[in-house]
């Protein structure tokens, strides 16, 4: 059975997702929810607290994902497909963003911790696309360039620019025309 605190989570995250950290309060919580403010604060003392167990479930959630298609790929290009898919996942339709997409121009509203958990996320996914790329140049599945380390950072860069765009017109084909570029790259 899901706790009072777990429903907090999703719908904290389904706020980010869609209308960023400022775009909600504890009261549209507490609504949603079907509680009081007070029990809202008694999970969460602060929107900070919040804001960070957010950012810490999604990058488990996140990394968890990313060793399930590491795992189930065949080569690189069927592990960056599957990253491609994750992120396009993440717009519903259009109304959407991952949660680091969505937190990145909200920076200034967050708390040191958070983002701190932020940038590490933001890490860990750059690492996993470079074991990508260095996959990539062993078989042969992606055209790259020389340095996985830039192409992590560029393709993280990608995926998040197109999910803003793409919520940003209300619609996933952005997301679609941004990222094909990247999908051409892929070879097989």
């Amino acid at each position: 059975m899901k706790t009072t605190r777990d429903t907090l989570l999703d719908l904290g995250e389904q706020a980010i997702r869609s209308r960023g950290f400022a775009g909600f309060s504890y009261a549209d919580l507490a609504r949603d929810a079907g509680i009081r403010k007070a029990s809202v604060h008694h999970h969460f003392p602060a929107k900070a607290d919040l804001g960070l167990a957010l950012v810490e479930r999604y990058a488990t959630g996140l990394l968890t994902a990313f060793s399930e298609i590491s795992a189930n790929s065949a080569n690189a290009g069927e592990a960056m497909r599957g990253a491609i898919s994750l992120h396009r996942a993440a717009l519903k339709d259009g109304t959407s963003a991952c949660p680091c997409a969505a937190l990145a121009s909200d920076t200034a509203l967050l708390d040191e911790p958070t983002r701190q958990a932020l940038e590490a996320t933001n890490d860990a996914t750059k690492d996993w696309f470079e074991g990508v790329y260095r996959l990539a140049a062993e078989d042969g599945s992606l055209d790259m360039a020389t340095n996985p380390a830039s192409e992590a950072a560029a393709t993280l860069a990608l995926l998040q620019g197109a999910q803003l765009l793409a919520k940003a017109s209300g619609s996933v084909s952005a997301f679609d025309d941004a990222t094909a570029t990247l999908s051409i790259k892929i070879s097989g």
